[in-house]
């Protein structure tokens, strides 16, 4: 009994720095690999079984698809361009929803636009996989004149 307690004792403080320097390396190494996943990937899932299936519950971020372009002399402020929200909950097949990593606005057309707009968007809809039908996606964008210096 006096040899182990001895042995646990003996260099307790190199012991006590050894434990501090791993658990302080180890948690460098983890917050390294979670800084390379995918944001969309790192997103809070939920997995519920319903009818003896997997299903997945997530949120993902929501892209905007513009068409046209606006009337000679203006363009799109890309840089300023806003959707809100900015992410929706999705639900499908783990296998599905897995491989999806963003939803698609419904086209939205600038053709001919001289003047900002505001409006209600739809989601194009993914096959296989529902998209919460509560959210309201409202998207601003914005039409300026062209520098003619360009």
């Amino acid at each position: 009994m006096r040899t182990i307690y001895s042995a646990i004792l003996h260099n307790l403080f190199v012991k006590i720095i050894a434990l501090f320097l791993a658990i302080l390396t180890w948690s460098y190494i983890a917050g390294q690999l979670y800084k390379q996943v995918p944001e969309a990937q790192r997103s809070p899932q939920t997995v519920v079984a319903l009818a003896g299936k997997n299903v997945i519950v997530k949120r993902v971020p929501v892209h905007i698809n513009l068409i046209g372009a606006p009337k000679e002399g203006y363009q799109v402020a890309m840089d300023r361009i806003r959707i809100d929200p900015t992410e929706c909950v999705m639900s499908g097949p783990i296998e599905k929803i897995e491989t999806i990593f963003f939803v698609t606005t419904e086209p939205i057309s600038v053709e001919g636009l001289t003047k900002s707009i505001r409006q209600q968007v739809k989601l194009k809809e993914i096959p296989g996989c529902t998209i919460s039908k509560e959210q309201q996606f409202t998207v601003a964008i914005p039409i300026v004149r062209k520098n003619l210096t360009e």
